[in-house]
């Protein structure tokens, strides 16, 4: 009987070792992509340029990291699936740690564009992957689990900009001294997952599956298939879109509205520090309340949150009303994007994690990617009181939508 026990806690010992080693590696590498392009990135593109023609690719450039998440989020979920989450995490940090030294290179925004595609694959396997390595470890508090750990990736997120633009600063605007911070910070998510990878005799759990020694065309296609004919799934997907919709669109037009107000330029620099506090620190809440409560429960109300605060952003005028708005956007957001993960895996075969995630982030990309394209020109034709309404329109149909969706 004491073996057993002493068994039992020595798996949940493993289990939290295992938590943290995927989190800080999460740490590591988001924290060098998203130091590679905020602040940087807009203004190593404009140095590049040579003519006003090249200007309009500025966007372009931006962009391109996202597209590889469009393109393979869910494939890597589903080759994670049949072999393991090792090899995928083990591909995706050597990308973090590469990429950042082929800004060296880049002497012109085609180049810089590449490098940015390039780039993009990396977070594109890493994130739904890790999240379904998190599931499978902690089936009754995954909820709890996949949101620690992406407030913990959020706190790099967040330092990201800041150390980046204090290298700019001490560096007095030298660019590739910030890339090699990047390449520092990938080296380390590569550094601790080659170790981890290579010693087997921790026993580290990055999957629960048995590698199989060849891939069938079948056996892929099958579990791409389960997963988009599977209607909660899609519906979840949706309001993942839909939810990434919203934030892409706040979290670049919101400072927009603030500078059309005139507020001091220090409290516009507070909005998105503001916004990531609020993800960071409730989405660990939110995950561990919709594992008592449920996921559609959260994810409902989290939605109709959103999208009954958005609305009222164009008729707020003052400083401390914009803040209390966004705040509350930011717990509504918490409240869905904590429980989407873990939902679909709830209704996922253990076998299809990593695809049911991973078609998640896919659509999620395609969400996120549309909603500032799109916001722009309706800011052309209805001013900000369209683009806000919009967001709340998108999150309210959202969550109707959800809601019929039932099992």
């Amino acid at each position: 009987m004491t073996n057993e026990i002493e068994d039992k806690k020595g798996v949940k010992n493993l289990k939290i070792i295992s938590f943290f080693v995927i989190s800080f590696i999460g740490f590591f590498a988001l924290f060098s992509s998203t130091m590679s392009k905020s602040p940087i990135l807009p203004l190593f593109a404009e140095s590049l340029i040579t003519s006003e023609f090249e200007m309009r690719f500025i966007g372009y450039v931006i962009a391109a990291s996202t597209v590889p998440g469009i393109l393979v989020s869910m494939i890597a979920g589903r080759l994670s699936d049949m072999y393991g989450r090792r090899k995928l995490i083990l591909v995706s940090t050597i990308i973090f740690a590469t990429a950042p030294f082929f800004y060296l290179f880049a002497i012109n925004i085609w180049i810089l564009m590449i490098i940015r595609f390039y780039h993009g694959f990396s977070t594109a396997i890493f994130v739904p992957v890790a999240m379904a390595a998190i599931a499978e470890s902690y089936p009754d508090n995954k909820g709890k689990y996949i949101s620690s750990f992406s407030s913990i990736t959020l706190i790099g997120r967040f330092l990201a900009p800041i150390t980046g633009g204090t290298i700019l600063f001490i560096t007095t605007n030298y660019y590739y001294g910030v890339y090699i911070g990047c390449a520092i910070s990938g080296a380390i998510a590569l550094t601790i997952t080659v170790f981890f990878y290579r010693n087997r005799t921790t026993n580290i759990k990055f999957e629960q599956v048995t590698e199989k020694p060849s891939l069938t065309i079948k056996e892929f296609a099958k579990g791409i298939k389960e997963v988009l004919t599977h209607k909660i799934i899609l519906s979840t997907s949706i309001v993942q879109a839909s939810q990434y919709f919203a934030f892409g669109i706040i979290e670049a037009y919101i400072i927009i509205y603030a500078n059309s107000l005139n507020f001091d330029t220090w409290l516009i620099g507070l909005i998105p520090a503001i916004l990531t506090l609020m993800l960071v620190v409730f989405k660990p809440l939110m995950g561990f309340l919709s594992d008592k409560v449920g996921r559609r429960l959260t994810i409902l109300v989290g939605l109709l949150l959103g999208g009954g605060v958005s609305w009222i952003i164009p008729i707020t005028t003052n400083y401390i009303g914009v803040i209390l708005i966004l705040c509350a956007f930011g717990i509504g957001m918490a409240m869905v994007i904590s429980s989407t993960a873990a939902y679909v895996s709830d209704i996922s075969k253990k076998e299809d994690y990593g695809t049911a995630i991973g078609t998640l982030s896919t659509i999620m990309d395609i969400g996120q990617t549309i909603g500032p394209i799109l916001s722009g020109y309706i800011l052309i034709f209805f001013s900000f009181g369209g683009v806000f309404l919009m967001v709340s329109i998108v999150l309210l149909i959202s969550a109707f939508i959800f809601y019929l969706v039932k099992n």
